[in-house]
């Protein structure tokens, strides 16, 4: 059956959070190296033609971690170069689930200009957020990632959010709709 869909996770676990209900945060010990587990531009473009190859004229990509922004802006913008070059006039829809710590101005117009749907990790209210969404060193990650929504939503990026419901969050639930919802 040829794809349509397809999830890929090209920073494999790295991941610049240490969130505390992760699932996948420990993978990480399996990669000690880096180099040897992030997607090279070759397997980039090899997937990309691939995926393209087949029949079908709507494609959808998703780009998940780990943090898949720990690629850098460049290796998206060719991911898109590929998608077009190989894709002879399919419609590709792209879309990026991320923490949002090193989301920038950069970041927030290339999702606008190549039309990325942006799942945006984030939880309220702030003592929520906190609780287990944490930096590598343990420190809090709710400013940035505030921060990061209100850039993306001003430069017309698509944008929602991914809340996790946990032992803590359950506790604040008209709260965090509330927020959620706003």
């Amino acid at each position: 059956k040829p794809l349509t869909n397809i999830l890929i996770k090209p920073a494999g676990p790295d991941c610049g959070m240490a969130c505390g209900y992760c699932f996948y945060s420990g993978k990480g010990a399996l990669f000690p190296d880096t180099s040897v587990h992030r997607m090279s531009e070759a397997v980039l473009e090899e997937t990309i033609r691939q995926l393209m190859a087949g029949p079908h004229g709507e494609l959808s990509v998703s780009w998940q971690g780990g943090e898949p922004t720990l690629m850098g802006t460049a290796f998206y913008k060719k991911a898109v170069e590929f998608e077009e070059r190989f894709g002879r006039g399919k419609t590709v829809g792209n879309g990026m689930q991320t923490g949002g710590i090193l989301i920038n101005r950069e970041w927030a117009r290339l999702f606008r200009d190549y039309k990325f749907l942006v799942g945006l990790s984030i939880d309220r209210p702030e003592h929520v957020h906190d609780r287990y969404r944490r930096t590598r060193a343990g420190g809090p990650t709710w400013e940035k990632v505030r921060d990061a929504a209100h850039l993306m939503l001003d430069e017309g990026v698509a944008v929602n959010a991914l809340s996790v419901v946990n032992d803590y969050s359950v506790r604040f639930q008209e709260e965090t709709y509330g927020f959620l919802k706003e």
